[in-house]
């Protein structure tokens, strides 16, 4: 089995593990929508980022199915995991370190893809995903957020 397809079905392994022992703070319906939501959301940036502009490369040039498999899994996981653990009820501090942490987690997670060749770089550099997570990650909790909101406000509940 190729180094890079081993890496990414132990990283979805213990991703799902994570995901489906962390205590949850969502309802099952808001998991489901909110990891569709960020799943296909990573999809269409990893389609024109890797695709269109071949900035990088998952697994091998073009559609791989096992590194389409792995995507859905490490994105719909790891956004279970962001929500369920972010501390809603904490002091701004406590979610700017949050997502700063979370966000170091990523860059740690993201180099050991590409010491695998999971990821191979052309013109993308690891700074870049640096600076692009913490806004990743917000964007994660803005959407649930206004997911809540939308429920809230819906006449079919």
């Amino acid at each position: 089995m190729e180094p890079q397809l081993t890496f990414m079905i132990v990283a979805c392994l213990v991703l799902i593990t994570i995901a489906y022992f962390i205590p949850k703070k969502m309802k099952w319906y808001e998991i489901y929508t909110t990891a569709v939501f960020m799943t296909l959301f990573g999809l269409i940036v990893d389609t024109v980022l890797a695709v269109k502009y071949k900035f990088y490369v998952l697994d091998q040039e073009g559609v791989q199915i096992p590194a389409l498999i792995g995507q859905i899994l490490l994105y719909s996981s790891s956004t279970i995991i962001i929500l369920n653990a972010f501390p809603y009820h904490k002091s701004k501090k406590s979610k700017l370190i949050y997502v700063i942490c979370f966000s170091i987690l990523s860059i740690i997670f993201e180099f050991i893809a590409v010491q695998f060749g999971f990821i191979k770089y052309n013109e993308w550099r690891i700074w870049y995903s640096a600076l692009c997570y913490p806004f990743i990650i917000s964007f994660v909790i803005l959407h649930f957020r206004f997911f809540k909101w939308l429920v809230k406000r819906s006449i079919w509940k």
